[in-house]
């Protein structure tokens, strides 16, 4: 072996020409054939010979030597650069050369009338004939019909396809981006791929749907990510640089071939292998980038104060307003006057000085004057980030290899955090050498290091950015009080612990090909891989001055200390000064402690497939691919978690130097899935294609009597344009095919529990005789006797067309997806079985959607190159059976997410009529408006006289007292025409005046791309957006007077309620709703939605590809150049709120109930500057 890693050693970094080494090449093929299945491939007793070139051989190798010529020649494009790197082969042979950094080749041939293959990637192949003296012009390729696209255990002519594949251009969509992983760069790039980002969490993964945004309610409704056909945890460990290709499998009939993991779609990345001809080639390319909010997160300051004041009146409640601190109209008076004293020369983190900036009226009052600024405390402004990539790429004889190196370091948004970053260290190596024309051997391997570090603060429940927006901005944050910190959530950040998150992943991979004739070849491959997570975090006792309850005098020596208006001190007049008071404190948890986190899964997945072309006919019209195979995968994992209380030094935690209580948990587990395929392909004259699939999946998930199940699937399509009677039309019409497909999966994603009953237990509370808490037992769970397996089916139909010579192209696909058998609850059982009714097959779900991309790609006479690219889809879901199915449809609640015959996402509530003006009601002649009583139910009610000669009363919201509708509050549409706004009982058969008034789904997902190149220099912009999605968002942010009382307020909010002056304001009178989303007039309406439609500027690039003619001068190859924005420019109808389009409330990588599920309140989305340089050389 020793031999063997020298020469390829030797290959790769030394570039020597190849050294036969038969003895140490025939023990790695045989290692190789060690591999399980190897034998049953031998075993049809063909036989490879590594005698050397017989007498005959070598004679006959005399004679064409003496009949060679020599070929040179130049190979340029439309503008006349020279193209580097061209294969020139002699056509049925293996002789080959490659052009130099001129463009230039020289090459003999074996015969005079021999003909040369021409090929460069991005342009359209040539056969030419051979000749002294050559001037080759190639001319850039489409890609649209010849692109090979790569497909389940295997790749196919784009032309025929029947499935629904997408096939990602990777140059487009990752090059020349600050993107910090592939899902990022793939956002709105695939119709039918939807990619949402609701964070800016650095390190987090981006959310990824096929085909609507859920596919069942147990399973996991993601796709299967495979990675050189090799599952992976995550799309973040994924080096962008080091991709060749991505193929999206969105139908079963694409997809059934990986069998129960692909239920929802399949994302194959294909890696970088070797070059196709003799050269070595090194590149590098580095990004800097500068990363600032996406959007300005702009409060209520001054107006915000207003409205909490101004809530506190219409509610009628007493002054003064606020909680912990006060207002009340004198203090808003001088609130507002240290703005126009202070406002331009006090800096956002100045100390905070008492008589200035504050006041206590010694009755447990504290009036604040000051206004600070809690965005500018939390978040960083132009954050950086960098990524430098380098790559070696070549062949040598027979053998081709690639490496690759990768690092990504980027800071994330918090400003006073010890360390906020993220980190990836990537490297990847690739071998592939032909022994002989039968045997082929291959090996590569993968690391992948991801570490993020960011402050531990304990918690995720309520962490410092949900702070940001909790309290109002009359609450110190960012800065000190006489050198002391105080509790306030930049102090915290700052102060805290640094926790880490570090997910580990490596792979080997061995393998092989038998090429046992030119049609039948056997591949098998063996990839090992060992995914680690290692989470260290740690909470601390914090110290500051405590801004929320009591204050205490400010005394020195024990006498008081007094200031005057600008919070000097004095020792004539002033008033006498408080101070807050310094304590130690927790912040969302009752302890310090340090915690430990690591979890490790080995994997092995072992695949082999044998495949077999044949041809039939006078013609070889009848093609037909025949591929079996089988797949295995076999996991195990440990895990194990450790806690420890008491930390005696902070600063470093770690468990010896803790003296608390211990905590522990951990677990291990094995899982495997075995599975067995084929696939029939059958073209006719590649005018009449069929193929058909069919998995067999056994899962260790499943008891033995459901272990094993079969999956098949079917595809057709028909080239029209390949048919006799269209070749007229061919000039405008190019191609045209039509196809069809069904397929039908089973789904594996669920928890295996739902099959066997589970006795769940935890430790009690109370303590036993012996000092300990004793472990208590529950109801052992129920299991269905007769659940089976999710199945998931799928029916497609599409069209590919191309005109104008291949250079406008249209692909449209409508599909629908059934899940059939979806597990769900099972039917309400008495209480006084102790348990839940078990859950089964059930449920029915059905989700319906089309696809459409255009693409179209000129260059002019001039040299300038356009490329435009644009998608469009929608995909909606409805719940066929759902767990009420039993129950009468007209008692079937509202509430219910999963209701029978409903439409998931869909959104119940009030239309919005309008605002009440004073016009609406009755005024007495003291100006008030006059009181009048209203039957409602049965029962007596005093409200509002309203004018209208039809009054709609809405006394179901009003208490009689102070709750009654006046003007400012909403007026809600009567649409059941009974005179009262109720909501019914809640249910299909009585809404009350409910109805759907949105939905939450993302709905008519949006792309395009206009690209431009010419002499050099390239531009293009792509935008992506979402046409519609609905919410009715939760907290400060997205609900007007949510917590009036002293929460944060936005600017839009604050700017634009109901006043008897503003009487045309967008959003009711300020009411406070005590921390509520819904309430009194702000009940859940049409108006007041969260519109998450969006248009993102998602990437401009602009960059220069340095000429030919300069680089040989330097010995390069190539040398570009580029500045690019990512996310720079957002469209919404969010009316200037905070928030994100893309958020999703509750979302985080760390929790999915995330600072309460309140919208917005999270790390900021960011948007990029970025320049960066590609060498080649």
């Amino acid at each position: 072996m020793k031999e063997i890693l020298n020469h390829v050693g030797n290959l790769i970094f030394c570039h020597l020409q190849s050294v036969r080494m038969k003895r140490s090449i025939a023990v790695l093929a045989f290692l190789m054939l060690c591999i399980p299945f190897s034998a049953f491939a031998l075993s049809s007793g063909n036989t490879l010979s590594a005698a050397g070139p017989s007498v005959n051989n070598r004679t006959a190798a005399t004679a064409l030597q003496q009949q060679q010529k020599s070929v040179k020649g130049v190979v340029v494009d439309g503008n006349g650069e020279p193209l580097i790197g061209v294969s020139v082969q002699e056509k049925g042979t293996t002789n080959a050369s490659i052009t130099n950094i001129d463009g230039r080749f020289e090459l003999s041939v074996s015969r005079a009338n021999a003909q040369l293959v021409v090929s460069y990637v991005g342009f359209a192949s040539q056969t030419l004939r051979a000749q002294a003296n050559m001037h080759i012009v190639l001319t850039e390729d489409s890609k649209a019909l010849t692109e090979v696209v790569v497909v389940g255990y295997g790749a196919q002519k784009k032309a025929n396809l029947t499935g629904a594949v997408a096939s990602v251009d990777v140059e487009k969509s990752l090059s020349s981006r600050p993107i910090a992983d592939i899902g990022r760069g793939l956002q709105g790039v695939v119709p039918g791929m939807n990619i949402r980002v609701p964070t800016g969490e650095i390190g987090s993964d981006p959310l990824i749907k096929i085909r609507g945004q859920v596919g069942s309610i147990e399973g996991s409704n993601a796709p299967l990510i495979l990675l050189d056909n090799v599952e992976i945890p995550s799309i973040q460990m994924v080096n962008p640089n080091d991709v060749q290709s991505i193929s999206v499998l969105k139908d079963a009939a694409s997809s059934s071939i990986y069998g129960s993991k692909a239920a929802f779609g399949v994302v194959l990345i294909t890696t970088k292998s070797g070059a196709n001809s003799n050269r070595f080639e090194v590149t590098y390319s580095n990004n800097f980038s500068w990363q600032t909010t996406a959007k300005k997160l702009e409060m209520g300051g001054v107006d915000g104060l207003q409205y909490t004041l101004d809530a506190q009146i219409n509610r009628g409640a007493p002054m003064p307003a606020g909680g912990m601190w006060r207002i009340s109209p004198e203090s808003m008076v001088k609130i507002r006057e240290w703005q126009e004293l202070y406002g331009s020369t006090v800096k956002w983190n100045d100390p905070v000085l008492y008589g200035r900036d504050w006041v206590f009226d010694g009755t447990n009052n504290k009036y604040g004057y000051r206004i600070y600024d809690g965005v500018k405390a939390m978040v960083r402004d132009w954050a950086p980030t960098m990524s430098h990539n380098l790559s070696a790429t070549g062949k040598s004889g027979s053998t081709s290899y690639n490496i690759g190196l990768g690092y990504l370091d980027q800071t994330g948004m918090m400003r006073t955090a010890k360390h906020d970053d993220f980190r990836r260290y990537n490297a990847s190596v690739n071998i592939q050498s032909e022994i002989n024309k039968y045997l082929s051997i291959r090996a590569s391997s993968i690391y992948s290091d991801r570490n993020k570090r960011y402050p531990g603060v304990g918690t995720t429940v309520a962490d410092p950015w949900l702070y940001l927006y909790r309290w109002s901005p009359l609450f110190p944050i960012g800065v000190t009080e006489h050198g002391n910190q105080l509790h306030e959530p930049s102090y915290e950040l700052g102060a805290a612990n640094t926790d880490n998150l570090q997910d580990k992943y490596y792979n080997v991979n061995l393998g092989f090909t038998l090429n046992f004739t030119k049609d039948w070849d056997l591949k098998m491959d063996y990839t090992y891989d060992r995914q680690t997570r290692e989470r260290n975090k740690s909470a601390i006792q914090f110290r500051g001055g405590q801004v929320w309850y009591d204050v205490l005098p400010w005394l020195e020596n024990g006498y008081p200390v007094y200031v005057d208006e600008q919070g000097r001190r004095t020792d004539t007049g002033g008033i006498p000064a408080y101070r807050f008071p310094v304590q130690d404190y927790y912040s969302n948890v009752t302890t310090n402690y340090v915690d430990q986190m690591s979890r490790a899964a080995d994997n092995n997945t072992f695949n082999a497939y044998t495949t077999y072309n044949l041809r039939l006919g006078k013609e070889q019209e009848h093609a037909f691919k025949f591929m079996l195979g089988m797949n295995n995968v076999t996991s195990q994992w440990t895990f194990h978690s450790t806690k420890r209380t008491g930390l005696v030094d902070q600063s470093n935690p770690q468990f010896l130097l803790a003296d608390g209580e211990w905590d522990g948990d951990g677990d291990r587990n094995w899982e495997s899935q075995l599975g067995f395929f084929g696939r029939v392909n059958y073209s006719y004259a590649d005018r009449y294609l069929l193929e058909a699939n069919v998995r067999r999946d056994g899962s260790s998930k499943f008891p033995k009597h459901l272990r094993w199940k079969t999956f098949p699937s079917f595809s057709a399509g028909w080239v029209v344009t390949n048919e006799p009677f269209a070749q007229p039309i061919t000039n405008v019409l190019s191609f045209a095919k039509l196809r069809a497909s069904w397929g039908s999966i089973g789904d594996q994603t669920v928890s295996n529990s739902l099959y066997r009953s589970i006795l769940k237990h935890n430790n009690s509370t109370w303590l036993n005789e012996k000092g300990l808490r004793p472990v208590e037992y529950g109801t052992p769970t129920l299991v269905d006797n007769d659940i089976t397996w999710q199945r998931i089916e799928t029916l497609d139909f599409g069209v590919d067309l191309r005109f104008l010579k291949n250079e406008l192209g249209l692909t449209f696909d409508w599909f629908r997806r059934n899940t059939k058998d979806m597990i769900i609850p099972g039917e309400d059982l008495p209480v006084t079985l102790g348990t839940t009714a078990p859950k089964g097959n059930y449920g029915d779900l059905r989700t319906t959607g089309w696809e459409l991309a255009l693409d179209y790609y000129h260059r002019f006479a001039n040299g300038l190159g356009v490329t435009v690219n644009v998608s469009l889809s929608d995909a909606t879901t409805f719940v066929t059976k759902g767990a009420d199915y039993l129950t009468p449809w007209a008692d079937r609640d509202l509430s219910t997410v999963f209701s029978t015959s409903r439409r998931y996402g869909d959104i119940y509530g009030f239309v919005t009529d309008r605002l009440f003006q004073k016009e609406d009601f009755v005024l007495g002649s003291d100006g008030k408006i006059v009181k009048t009583n209203v039957i409602y139910k049965g029962t007596l009610r005093r409200t509002n006289k309203q004018t209208a000669q039809h009054p709609v009363y809405q006394v179901h919201y009003e208490d009689g007292d102070k709750l009654i509708f006046s003007p400012g509050d909403v007026k809600f549409a009567d649409l059941d025409g009974d005179g009262y706004i109720t909501p019914g009982s809640g249910t299909n058969g009585d809404p009350g005046d409910q109805t759907v008034i949105g939905n939450s789904t993302p709905r008519y997902e949006y792309s395009f791309r206009i690209g431009l190149d010419y002499k050099g220099f390239d531009f293009s912009v792509y935008c992506q957006g979402i046409g519609k999605r609905k919410i009715w968002g939760s907290g400060q942010l997205a609900i007007p007077g949510y917590y009036a009382k002293e929460g944060a307020i936005p600017k839009t909010f604050a700017t634009d309620y109901w006043t008897e002056s503003r009487t045309d304001a967008f959003y009711p009178r300020a009411w406070d709703l005590g921390g509520n989303d819904t309430g009194f007039a702000m009940q859940r309406q049409s108006k007041y939605l969260l519109n998450m439609a969006y248009l993102r500027v998602k990437n401009i690039s602009l960059g220069y590809t340095f000429p030919q003619l300069w680089l040989s001068k330097v010995k390069l190859t190539k040398a570009r150049v580029y500045m690019s924005l990512e996310n720079f420019i957002t469209f919404d109808n969010l009316r200037g709120l905070p928030i994100d389009p893309e958020a999703i409330s509750g979302y985080s990588m760390f929790s999915k109930s995330y600072n309460h599920s309140r919208t917005g309140t999270g790390t900021p989305m960011f948007k990029s500057l970025s320049c960066g340089l590609q060498l080649s050389f």
